[in-house]
């Protein structure tokens, strides 16, 4: 996870369906299951740099690429909101589909997996928009995900599945680590790591291309060179 600036404004299609449904006679009642979704597909991709919102993969907006296909999750979960409230951008985000299609719960993450709880337990304080919050997430050299507050670190795991290695999302993590390692051990020996140098790194593999797209599991990459550089 890492933190997501996320635009302000709602996206055109969704203030104009909004607005239409209140200028008609009699309103119209304002429901998800009602708006249009394309603005909101396209706006919560851009803000995120086409990665998921949680675990960090590549989301796409194809809808042929089902693997990686955007859907659109509700931080304060849909279920518990009023219909209108479920339309609230501010509340959106773009996740992978998490492998919601396994028949095994432990190969499912991001809101696929928070899915399956029981409704109570669906609630997380957990908030890739809270800049405070993902300041205190780290990662170890083997791939896992933590964070330095407590509760957070326990919703990691148990509200999205963030350490399943069924998911291979540890793996995968580490891949980026050990890729990072390879790539300045290869320009310059350990010790020789200087800030100037950790900066040109981050500029190759901490900034979108673009299109604006992140590379998948940035996070790792922006934890590590910020780490290192702070030596």
């Amino acid at each position: 996870m890492r933190y997501i600036k996320k635009s302000e404004i709602e996206p055109r299609d969704l203030r104009e369906y909004k607005k239409n449904c209140r200028k008609a006679s009699p309103p119209l009642k304002i429901t998800y299951k009602d708006m249009p979704k394309d603005g909101t597909w396209q706006q919560l991709a851009r803000d995120q740099g086409y990665l998921c919102a949680y675990c960090m993969r590549r989301i796409s907006l194809d809808p042929a690429d089902q693997l990686n296909y955007l859907n659109i999750e509700h931080l304060d979960p849909q279920n518990q909101l009023p219909d209108e409230a479920t339309t609230d951008f501010s509340n959106l985000l773009g996740v992978c589909p998490g492998n919601r299609s396994s028949t095994e719960n432990a190969k499912k993450t991001c809101d696929a997996y928070r899915g399956i709880l029981e409704e109570d337990q669906q609630t997380m304080r957990l908030n890739p928009l809270d800049e405070a919050q993902m300041d205190t997430i780290f990662y170890q050299r083997n791939g896992e995900i933590g964070s330095t507050d407590t509760e957070l670190n326990k919703e990691l795991s148990d509200k999205l599945n963030l350490n399943s290695e069924a998911a291979y999302l540890p793996q995968n993590r580490e891949t980026a680590y050990s890729q990072l390692v390879k790539f300045l051990k290869a320009k310059k020996p350990i010790g020789e790591w200087s800030k100037p140098f950790l900066q040109q790194a981050w500029q190759l593999f901490c900034t979108p291309d673009k299109t604006g797209a992140y590379r998948e599991y940035v996070g790792v990459y922006e934890y590590w060179l910020k780490h290192w550089m702070k030596k």
